[in-house]
């Protein structure tokens, strides 16, 4: 017979089985899955994000939820959890869904009961006050070769925004239906990097615009569906002459091309250098969106909101700051000037909000390396004080054109 052993706010205890199941309970109305939600975030030593977190809609290969009609149980692999490098702690976070047509102040995460290993082990967490919108309840660790888990109370009224900040990532606290749309619209949306895909057919004569950035004196760099089909390709900035262009490379895979130019560039951006955790950094896009509208440079701002694009695909990048038709090409930049990505996409929903797409550094780096282009040429170091935007706007922009296509 088990013997259960329940917990109090503040203790702790081991774990006897590192593969454990968690199942949960609220004892409102409200139901986990609809109206609640739950997450578990890995974190490092000083509590900031190490990874991605499992959520509902979105279980993990150390997270995975046991039954699909029931939501709130949950099977986690914690060794293969700890073992990735830089995971010391890792928390179960529960909270509300954001939802505009949600009736808000009637929506609050009330008590919530866990057990553990088919109920070896019971947490009772009591909201103490109230319009909580998120609590952290759980917390495992590793010490002395075992895991242990503490019970938390931590309560926002504030929801999911009040954890963000301190963990240095940004959270989902969309409902299961509204990822439901917006994976059907990804399913219905042409991505430009799709291998599958027809050439686009353009009529002759026919025009339009994106973005392009140069990387060394002769090289630019945009997307493979700004050039493609282009029977003539043009650079143009402000107070340079215009220029023609001959696609060097063109890459439908990640939707990237290299296009080379005849005479000197007047600056080039800088690639990063080196991988790191990037995960809620800033960025700053410069770029020509709705060249229709206006012909001149348009910065924006955001943060890197994922480190993989579209189904994880491990090319790509999810960022914050809104772009619009044009975008396609822009860099991304760090505030040291560093570019880590180049725009490529952006998932187009009612439901979705500046989901944007761009290629990694990484990957942009082996293109140019195919190609010859000497990456010591583009060697650059980091401004040792990050830039103010108008500093990095002003320091980049004679590095960005206007490219023009004809078909």
């Amino acid at each position: 017979m088990t013997v259960q052993t329940t917990l109090v706010l503040g203790a702790n205890t081991v774990i006897a089985e590192a593969s454990c199941s968690i199942a949960f309970t609220a004892t409102s109305p409200l139901r986990f899955g609809q109206q609640l939600g739950l997450l578990w975030l890995p974190l490092d030593a000083n509590r900031k994000a190490v990874c991605s977190p499992a959520y509902l809609h979105e279980p993990k290969d150390w997270a995975t939820i046991d039954d699909t009609n029931n939501p709130s149980k949950w099977q986690l692999d914690l060794p293969k959890l700890f073992a990735q490098q830089g995971v010391s702690f890792l928390q179960l976070i529960a909270y509300t869904y954001y939802e505009p047509s949600l009736n808000l102040p009637a929506v609050e995460l009330s008590d919530v009961c866990l057990t553990l290993n088919n109920g070896a082990l019971r947490y009772d967490f009591i909201a103490r006050e109230r319009h909580i919108k998120a609590a952290i309840i759980l917390e495992i660790y590793q010490r002395n070769g075992q895991l242990k888990c503490r019970a938390l109370g931590e309560a926002s009224t504030q929801g999911l925004a009040s954890l963000e900040h301190r963990a240095q990532i940004s959270l989902d606290v969309r409902p299961p239906d509204t990822h439901a749309l917006i994976q059907e619209a990804q399913q219905q949306q042409a991505r430009p990097h799709n291998e599958a895909r027809p050439p686009r057919q353009v009529p002759v004569g026919e025009t339009w615009t994106g973005t392009a950035f140069a990387i060394d004196s002769y090289h630019l760099l945009t997307c493979y569906h700004v050039i493609e089909s282009a029977q003539m390709i043009g650079i143009r900035q402000q107070g340079q002459p215009d220029r023609e262009a001959q696609v060097v490379l063109s890459d439908i895979g990640s939707d990237s091309a290299i296009i080379r130019v005849s005479d000197p560039l007047p600056s080039y951006l800088p690639l990063a250098q080196q991988c790191t955790d990037m995960l809620g950094e800033t960025i700053t896009t410069l770029g020509f969106p709705l060249s229709g509208l206006s012909s001149q440079l348009q910065v924006t701002q955001g943060c890197i909101s994922g480190l993989t694009g579209l189904n994880d695909d491990i090319r790509y990048l999810q960022f914050t700051a809104p772009i619009q038709p044009g975008s396609s090409g822009s860099p991304l930049l760090l505030p040291t000037g560093e570019d880590i990505g180049m725009v490529t996409a952006s998932l187009v929903h009612e439901h979705a909000q500046n989901m944007n797409y761009a290629v990694k550094f990484q990957l942009l780096s082996a293109l140019l390396a195919s190609t010859g282009v000497s990456l010591e040429s583009v060697a650059y170091t980091a401004n040792a004080t990050p830039l103010t935007t108008p500093q990095l706007s002003k320091q980049s922009r004679s590095a960005l054109w206007l490219v023009g296509c004809q078909g």
